[in-house]
């Protein structure tokens, strides 16, 4: 007979731990039991079904688990391929077991927004939605999530990505909430709240310490648990139903193999009872079974790429072999099916059809968030919003304006739909309809047609195009095949095109390959310059090609562009296209389109010409997909058309779309940047309110901006074991590339920094940021005043701010609280110089003020004992400011942390015959901690009695005709002095 899983009842012993531990300030606060996740409670047991084993705690579960064969069992234990003739090419699928009503498990890819082979939202990046520092609109983002999954016909949303930004120049922090992590906690948090409402399971990801580093990364238990698991339990105490295992190793053992981080802490410390996911490609061995992994993906979905290991055969093998046993497979099945019953999938809420989405509901979110998350950088002379002048003779420059910039490039993210990237030079015409705007792109994103004089075959005009299912030929003068001229390929048809491509000039060319219904490749020369995005087949990720995939941007005709830069000499080069059809059933749409030296200089010519003849400029610049680094310039020389736009108008302002710091060398040379991340769909829309002053940027930084990327402190030079890529364990030299995916890492990443993450390692090493942590300027100014402290029943304390917008606009600040490191610090203990310890959104009207008050909670209070494996209170006096960033001055005060209040047991009184000469003592008493000093005070009609402070009195002749009573004042490092006055007693005999 299995048992109830151990984690059950050590979250029941951690609960006891923590009623018995107070916090509080010296001002006085009572001790509250931490909540429970709300997980559901487990159901009772009836006497029908007494004796089905109690797995899960769960009835229907476990009863399930003994109807369902070994077969049965292991076949929801690994990913499958799902039947092409429902395939939504979503990432993973599980199939069910439909004899015992149990469906199967779609598994959609994230952040931001759903991606299947279906068009869905488009949405604000990530870190856009966490520089909101907005919780109820971060749970709306995720209300759209599972919105956009329910009606895709999917039932798991792998989101949110909570791992901290510890290095911007890896590539993945775009995915994050940034570097902070209560910030972090905080929106991961609230997303999952919103996914989950909408009866769509949240998956957190990556479990754990995947914060740049792909190797063996080692990290002591008290880094481990501040900075890298907080937000995973923010996400457990949410409610999450599932958490994905990263690639990574942890001290050792792989991230989905490693017991102590899955078993002894995640299901133990944290009490999560869902379940785990492996990374796709992350399980390396079938024990991983028994260490705390449940599910393996993608199992055999991308058809035996990557292994797979919890197959039948596999776990069938290791049971004879013992290194897994039938209740560790009980057990994980449990967990499974634990969420799928609290999430309705056993009653029949399983829903795999494909149904409209909310698009209007979702786009009122899209455009909000877009708006909110906006970071005013700079803005010299209030050159935004835009004056009634400027709007008089107005030059918009970068293809961002003519085009939204909604997503940046697919990922893991929802392509968005390109029907709604109305441009900025639109949205604003129709917001400011008397503005006079020019347009001039720059750089021309789609170009244009390759000339059929450029286009040959054996000496003969055009290409030759050969059809792949018939072989049969054709020659084309041009490449350009599309349904808005009538003439798209058919749907499904497959062809290639061959002949040479003669440049008119030696120099960079642009190649442009335009497609949808199809995927392609360009090669010139023998070299492959154009590719499908594949990710590991060469199939699309997600079955279809939409118009997004490639980024930045689509085509101005709709189509995916897919863009390369290539040198050609002048002359004839050879070229091949070929075209195979993606599972759309769409036509084949397809354009071969270039831009040529000449006509790019030209180009670039034309915008500066357009900024000279304009009051005020306004260059749209973007990052590459991931957000960008600043090791490297902004693409497509985006940085030289600032310097030479910003040279010919003095009033250039630059709305940048990044996802990371990235350098900016012609700062100086503008008047206003405006950080608006990749704002979604509605980012058109939401560019013309910021920039017309409708709105006002409000968006405060994620992350800090370093000033140089050596600042940073994965990226200093003298410490490559810090360094996402890490070290060779054995040589200790530097690797040179990341591990392979798939295998079990190798190179090292030390995180010897500590908690000293993002702007604590700045504040630790004295380093000044280009811009901290928390910045943000606006078109209102606040000011803070009145701080004021008061304790909380949960043992934290609430900090509140008098905040006033003396400004003449109106708009929203973020009021944060800062704590500051305990005075008196434990031995062998790490505190950060700063940290975030709560904030809150305020907006306000023009000359209004407000009083927000702001939660700082127990556990910012607190570190992790690696000594005693469990939080502590970090007592005694810690400074408390509120700012409007990490380094910004802002009030404050000072305040005694303390672990409770010594209180009496009773109270007591005076024993002792009261006349002169006799003795008066103290009735027994005991205080609510032992070990404490006590210190007596005698009092005469409640005035002290000079040198009268022993545990016993001798009545004096003075204390005739009185009252005489005693003050008792118990202290102990850590609490709150006690103090309690005995009853006395009246002295009315001399002898």
């Amino acid at each position: 007979m299995t048992t109830r899983p151990r984690h059950i009842a050590y979250a029941v012993a951690s609960s006891a731990t923590a009623i018995a531990m107070g916090a509080a300030l010296t001002a006085g606060a009572g001790d509250a039991a931490a909540a429970a996740p709300p997980h559901l409670a487990a159901a009772a047991v009836s006497s029908a079904t007494a004796r089905i084993p109690a797995v899960t705690g769960d009835a229907r579960v476990d009863k399930l688990l003994t109807q369902m064969t070994p077969t049965e069992k292991m076949t929801l234990l690994s990913g499958a391929s799902e039947d092409a003739s429902t395939n939504e090419y979503e990432a993973g699928y599980l199939p069910g077991v439909p004899r015992l009503g149990i469906p199967s498990l779609r598994l959609t890819d994230g952040p931001p927004g759903i991606a299947t082979r279906r068009t869905s939202t488009g949405m604000t990046s990530t870190m856009g939605v966490a520089a909101t520092f907005d919780n109820a609109l971060a749970q709306e983002n995720g209300k759209v999530i599972g919105r956009d999954a329910r009606a895709l016909g999917q039932d798991v949303a792998l989101e949110p990505f909570i791992n901290i930004d510890r290095d911007p120049t890896t590539g993945r922090g775009w995915n994050t909430f940034g570097e902070d992590p209560l910030l972090t906690g905080s929106t991961g948090a609230s997303e999952i709240k919103g996914i989950q409402s909408q009866g769509v399971m949240a998956q957190a990801k990556h479990y754990i310490a995947y914060d740049g580093a792909s190797g063996n990364v080692v990290v002591d238990q008290q880094t481990l648990h501040e900075i890298y698991l907080a937000p995973f339990q923010d996400a457990v105490d949410a409610g999450v139903a599932s958490i994905m295992c990263s690639y990574n190793a942890v001290n050792g053992p792989a991230a989905c193999g490693n017991s102590t981080t899955l078993q002894t802490i995640l299901r133990g410390q944290l009490g999560f009872k869902g379940f785990v996911t492996s990374d796709w490609g992350a399980n390396h061995a079938t024990d991983f079974l028994a260490k705390g992994l449940d599910m393996e993906m993608p199992g055999n979905g991308l058809g035996g790429v990557i292994p797979q290991y919890f197959s039948q055969a596999n776990l069938t093998q290791a049971l004879n072999a013992g290194t897994i046993t039938e209740a560790e497979i009980n057990t994980a099945v449990g967990r499974i099916l634990y969420e799928y019953d609290r999430f309705g999938l056993l009653d029949g809420k399983s829903k795999h059809t494909v149904t409209a989405e909310s698009i209007t509901q979702n786009a009122t979110v899209v455009k909000q968030t877009g708006e909110e998350s906006a970071v005013l950088l700079k803005n010299t002379g209030n050159a935004l919003p835009l004056s009634t002048s400027a709007l008089s003779a107005l030059a918009l420059i970068g293809p961002g304006a003519g085009q939204t910039i909604a997503e940046g490039g697919a990922g893991e993210s929802s392509t968005g739909r390109a029907d709604r990237w109305i441009g900025t030079v639109d949205t604003l015409k129709k917001a400011a309809p008397n503005a006079a705007i020019t347009y001039r792109p720059g750089d021309d994103l789609t170009g244009t047609p390759v000339p059929a004089s450029a286009l040959s075959h054996d000496g003969q005009p055009g290409l030759l195009r050969t059809t792949t299912a018939s072989g049969d030929t054709a020659v084309d003068d041009q490449l350009n095949f599309t349904t808005a001229q009538g003439n798209a390929l058919p749907a499904g048809s497959a062809h290639t095109w061959t002949g040479q491509i003669t440049a008119p000039e030696d120099g960079t060319y642009s190649i442009n390959f335009g497609e949808l219904g199809t995927t392609g490749t360009v090669s010139i020369d023998g070299k492959q310059v154009v590719a499908t995005d594949s990710f590991i087949t060469g199939a699309p990720r997600y079955g279809t090609v939409k118009a997004g995939d490639a980024g930045p941007l689509p085509t101005t005709d709709g189509l995916n562009n897919k863009r390369a830069s290539v040198d050609l000499t002048a002359g004839a080069h050879d070229i091949t296209i070929t075209q195979t059809p993606d599972v759309s059933g769409d036509p084949v749409q397809v354009h071969l389109f270039w831009t040529t030296p000449t006509q790019a200089q030209a180009n670039h010519d034309a915008a500066v010409k357009a900024a000279k003849n304009a009051d005020t400029a306004v260059v749209f610049a973007y990052a590459d997909a991931q957000g960008g680094n600043l090791t490297t310039p902004l693409p497509d020389d985006q940085d030289e058309l600032i310097e030479d736009v910003a040279a010919a108008n003095p009033n250039t302002i630059v709305v940048l779309q990044s996802n990371a710091p990235v350098a900016m060398p012609w700062l100086s040379r503008v008047k206003a940047v405006l950080e608006g991340w990749f704002p979604g769909d509605e980012g058109g829309w939401s560019f013309a309110d910021l920039l017309t002053g409708a709105a006002n940027p409000s968006g405060r930084l994620p992350f800090t901006w370093p000033a140089a990327a050596s600042q940073g402190v994965a990226s200093d030079p003298a410490h490559p074991e810090r360094s996402s890529r890490g070290v060779d364990p054995g040589t200790s030299t530097p690797c040179t590339a990341p591990s392979t995916f798939g295998s079990i890492p190798d190179c090292e990443t030390d995180y010897s920094e500590g908690v000293d993450v993002g702007y604590r390692w700045y504040a630790a090493q004295h380093e000044t940021p280009l811009f901290p942590f928390g910045f943000g300027l606006s078109y209102a100014r606040f000011s803070y005043s009145g701080l004021r402290i008061t304790s909380a029943s949960d043992g934290g304390f609430n900090v509140s701010v008098q905040v006033k917008n003396v400004g003449t606009r109106a708009g929203s600040t973020v009021p944060q609280v800062y704590l500051g490191a305990p005075a008196h610090k434990a031995a062998g203990v790490q505190f950060a110089p700063v940290a975030l310890a709560g904030y809150g959104r305020v907006m306000l009207g023009a000359g209004r003020s407000t009083t927000k008050t702001i939660h700082v909670g127990k556990r910012q209070l607190e570190y992790w004992s690696t000594a005693g494996n469990a939080w502590r209170l970090a007592t005694g006096p810690r400074t408390v400011r509120v700012a409007d960033s990490a380094t910004a001055n802002g009030p404050s005060s000072r305040v005694t942390v303390v672990a409770g209040h010594l209180r009496p047991s009773k109270r007591p009184h005076v024993t002792g015959k009261p006349r002169v000469g006799q003795r008066l003592r103290v009735s027994k008493l005991t205080w609510s901690v032992q070990g404490v000093e006590v210190r007596y005070q005698w009092l005469r009609n409640g005035k002290a009695i000079a040198h009268a402070s022993h545990a016993t009195y001798r009545v004096r002749p003075a204390d005739y005709r009185t009252r005489v009573s005693v003050r008792i004042t118990a202290e102990k490092s850590g609490y709150a002095p006690g103090e309690v006055t005995a009853k006395g007693v009246r002295v009315n005999q001399r002898r």
